[in-house]
């Protein structure tokens, strides 16, 4: 009996022991895959999302253990039918389901099905799914649903695209190869979703979803994990809550309010727009500020050109004094010399023709003023005519003979055009003008060798030259001949007579034309000037030229010859009659124009008409208008003291045949009679 107490103590030791021995841990084989926010595998392969995170948190209040087993939905499905693994989550409930697997009484989540899109393709019904491919899970819900119930109960017909992954359908949706994606509404918030893949708004298929265990063998279990949900749901604080917070809010996620997305984009809009201003304020000043630089630099260009334009024009003036009162002073001094009675007939005959080359230049300069006034003030008028430039180029050769002789050289023409080529349409009086000043230029500045001058054609100009072996230009001159009153700054040609403004009227003719003027020079080696004009060819047929000897044989010669010579001026009809009176010469005078138009009507011996442009009452231009009325063969040559290069080309169209510019040169006379036959033969009277 003594025995007893020990048996108890050992067996309540016993008891004691097996209280503290610790109970079997359960071990729960659990299948994860890729369905985000419910159930994922994150980057560093570990398992996540709002399925897991719960059943984490009732595995760690009850000591499960688990063990994650990877793969997909059709996979881990047919794994929980076989046993080998104890749970899977998200689970919708179907009947089927029901019968092959054992579902917890408590869902975790509710879903629906939805009809994802991309923005290019969108959807408005549910009858827009017939004929066309729509992706689903293969083995999920919406599998079974989109064959067993949508085409049934909407009487359309889609093709189904099976895809183990919703990676896989958003590939499928993104390459077209699924026009539409069924998926469950947790989808919108997983990651797949790119701002191309919008939600429809077309909800299918309400389901809840439960976490799913092998059939028949975890009641217990089962049980537990309702027991716990039913307590998560309950609790707000809770792992439940903080999981969906965590995954379905999405702009929780983010940590941005969305009014303060708002403000933020106002305020970069703001900002951009500050900046925007800003450069464009910065574009503003540097732009102004170019501006000022270069109407800084504008202002000072000008204020060079103002102050060579005044010492040029103080050159000028200095210039023109000197050439208008040297030849001044010439034509007084030699006039008071000849006042001298003991003076002999050779000294006289020296003085005169002293005087007479004082008087030409004197004549030229103002000339020359007067054209350059009308050139600046832009009155250059053209007068297109037909004219013969092989004619004009003989005239040119014939007039400079005796100038080129008296310097001892030589003047002569190389090829140039001529016959029917040589007929153009230009404006005779300003090419005059440049063909005289070149070659007269050319002559002055050579002392020994030749001058040439020549022309031809090249593509639609025709460009005349003018070459001489005189003095030639420096190469930095070249630039600046052609500007008025440039000789007097030029000390190599300053020893020479002139007034500097041939050059620079000659450009302004070639330009008027529209040609073109450039040279070729070598200092001591002489130059050659080049101009062209445009060829355009005349439109007038040309006549048959008479020889001489035809000219004579059709003139009716007379025993005196008539002319009227209508002159305002008792001086200037003086110097004409001492030219050409006498000599069975018959001068009439007329006083005014209307004196002139009667005096041609009623005496029919008139032959020529020496006609003044500036008279009282009507002046010459007009009583050669009406002289031509009844009288369309009279020779008429106008003489006027004006100067400018138009006053020929408007005393031709008024009627008159030729033109000579005051004061009358003696030989000039002479050549413009020498055109009309019926005065040849009196020529040798007044040579």
């Amino acid at each position: 009996m003594r025995s007893t107490p020990y048996i108890f103590i050992i067996l309540l030791i016993l008891s004691i022991s097996n209280c503290f021995a610790e109970s079997p841990t359960i071990q729960l084989n659990v299948g994860v895959y890729d369905n985000y926010p419910k159930i994922f595998i994150d980057d560093n392969g570990n398992p996540g999302g709002i399925f897991i995170e719960v059943l984490i948190a009732i595995a760690k209040k009850e000591g499960y253990k688990i063990n994650y087993v990877e793969g997909d939905w059709h996979q881990l499905y047919k794994m929980l039918l076989d046993g080998e693994i104890d749970v899977l989550p998200d689970m919708a409930f179907s009947h089927e389901r029901d019968s092959l697997f054992s579902l917890t009484r408590l869902p975790l989540l509710t879903s629906w099905l939805e009809i994802f899109t991309t923005k290019s393709n969108l959807i408005h019904s549910i009858k827009d799914l017939d004929k066309k491919k729509v992706g689903v899970l293969k083995g999920g819900v919406q599998e079974a649903y989109s064959q067993q119930r949508i085409m049934s109960d909407f009487d359309i017909h889609f093709e189904l695209h099976l895809h183990n992954s919703y990676t896989e359908s958003v590939i499928g949706l993104k390459n077209n190869e699924v026009d539409y994606l069924i998926a469950g509404r947790f989808f919108y918030y997983s990651d797949l979703i790119e701002e191309d893949i919008i939600p429809t708004g077309l909800i299918l298929r309400p389901a809840d979803l439960y976490y799913a265990f092998t059939k028949d063998k975890h009641s217990d279990i089962i049980a537990t994990f309702d027991r716990n949900i039913s307590k998560l749901k309950n609790d707000p604080k809770s792992t439940y809550y903080k999981s969906l917070h965590k995954y379905l809010e999405r702009d929780e996620i983010t940590g941005i309010p969305q009014y303060i997305k708002y403000v933020i984009y106002i305020l970069l809009f703001v900002l951009v727009a500050f900046m925007m201003f800003i450069l464009l304020l910065n574009y503003r000043v540097k732009v102004k500020t170019e501006e000022i630089k270069i109407k800084n630099e504008q202002l000072i260009k000008s204020k060079e050109k103002a102050e060579e334009s005044d010492h040029l024009k103080t050159v000028f003036l200095q210039n023109m004094s000197h050439e208008i009162r040297t030849p001044l002073n010439v034509i007084l001094g030699y006039l008071d010399l000849m006042r001298d009675k003991n003076l002999n007939e050779e000294k006289k005959t020296q003085y005169i023709d002293i005087i007479n080359q004082g008087g030409q230049r004197l004549s030229n300069t103002i000339n020359n003023i007067i054209e350059i006034s009308k050139i600046e003030s832009n009155q250059l008028d053209l007068h297109i005519t037909d004219v013969d430039i092989d004619e004009m180029m003989m005239y040119h050769l014939s007039f400079f003979m005796n100038q080129a002789e008296k310097k001892g050289i030589s003047i002569k023409m190389a090829d140039y055009v001529k016959g029917e080529e040589a007929k153009i349409r230009t404006d005779k009086s300003f090419l005059e003008g440049i063909l005289t000043n070149l070659i007269d230029n050319a002559i002055k500045f050579t002392k020994a060798g030749f001058v040439e001058f020549g022309n031809y054609i090249k593509g639609d100009n025709v460009v005349f030259y003018v070459k001489d072996t005189g003095i030639g230009i420096p190469s930095y001159k070249h630039h600046s001949v052609f500007e008025s009153f440039i000789q007097a700054d030029n000390e190599m040609i300053s020893q020479y007579e002139g007034s500097g403004l041939g050059l620079s009227i000659t450009k302004a003719y070639i330009e008027a034309l529209n040609g073109k003027i450039w040279l070729e020079s070598e200092t001591l080696k002489g130059s050659i000037f080049y101009f062209s004009i445009p060829y355009i060819k005349s439109e007038i047929a040309p006549q048959k030229k008479s020889t001489i000897e035809e000219v004579y044989q059709n003139v009716t010669f007379h025993d005196s010859i008539t002319i009227l010579v209508a002159e305002d001026d008792e001086l200037s009809y003086d110097y004409i009659s001492r030219i050409i009176g006498g000599n069975n010469i018959k001068l009439l005078h007329a006083l005014t124009g209307e004196e002139a138009v009667e005096l041609v009507k009623t005496n029919r011996d008139i032959k020529l008409v020496l006609m003044d442009i500036k008279m009282p009452g009507i002046d010459g231009i007009e009583a050669t208008k009406q002289i031509r009325k009844f009288n369309k063969e009279l020779p008429i040559i106008a003489q006027t003291a004006y100067a400018f290069s138009g006053d020929k080309a408007k005393v031709i169209e008024a009627g008159c045949n030729d033109y000579i510019a005051k004061p009358i040169n003696r030989e000039d006379l002479k050549n413009i009679l020498q055109k009309h036959a019926e005065f040849k033969s009196q020529m040798q009277l007044f040579v």
